[in-house]
C-alpha cells in the first residue's frame, strides 16, 4: 500500500500542468489514495477494538468462572456485561464509517447481535431455565467470531 501511495504522489509531482485539465486529473488520482489511507486507519481501529473486545469476553469468562467456583459473586460478570455489549457496537460503526469490506461489516453486526442475544439469554433463562444453558454456548460463538474478525482485519490492514 505504501508503494501505491508513493507512486501516486510521484506521478502527481512529476506532472507539471499547463492547463486546468491535467490538474483536475491529478486531483482525481489522489482521491482513491485518500480512501485507501482511511480504510487502513479504519481497519487498524477495527482490529484494535476487536482485540479489546476479545479481552473483555475473556475477562467475562474468567469472572463467570470465579463465581461458579464460589471464589467471588456474579457481580463483576454482571457489571462488565453491559460494557462489553456497548463496546461491541463500535465494531459495525467503525466498519461502516471506514468503508471496510462488506463481509467484515456483516460480521461486525453479527457480533453485536450475538452480544445482545447473550444478555437476552439470561433474561429469558429466568423464565425458561433451559434457555439459560445457551448462554455459555453463545459465549463460545462470540469468542470464535471476535477472534476471527481480529485476524481478518489484521490481514486486510497489512495490504
Amino acid at each position: 500500500m505504501r508503494t501505491l501511495i508513493a507512486d501516486a504522489a510521484e506521478a502527481t509531482q512529476a506532472r507539471v500542468p499547463s492547463t486546468n485539465q491535467p490538474a483536475i486529473q491529478a486531483e482525481v488520482r489522489t482521491t482513491p489514495q485518500a480512501i485507501t489511507v482511511t480504510e487502513s486507519r479504519a481497519a487498524r481501529a477495527h482490529m484494535m477494538v476487536a482485540r479489546v473486545l476479545l479481552g473483555g469476553v475473556a475477562l467475562q469468562i474468567f469472572f463467570a468462572g470465579l463465581a461458579i467456583f464460589n471464589v467471588s459473586t456474579f457481580l463483576p460478570h454482571m457489571i462488565l456485561g453491559p460494557i462489553v455489549i456497548l463496546g461491541s457496537l463500535a465494531l459495525p460503526i467503525i466498519a461502516w464509517c471506514g468503508h471496510l469490506a462488506p463481509s467484515l461489516r456483516h460480521r461486525s453486526w453479527l457480533v453485536f447481535g450475538l452480544m445482545l442475544t447473550q444478555g437476552l439469554l439470561i433474561d429469558v433463562g429466568r423464565l425458561i431455565p433451559f434457555v439459560a444453558a445457551f448462554h455459555p454456548v453463545n459465549a463460545m460463538l462470540l469468542v470464535l467470531f471476535v477472534a476471527s474478525m481480529a485476524r481478518i482485519t489484521a490481514s486486510t490492514s497489512d495490504r
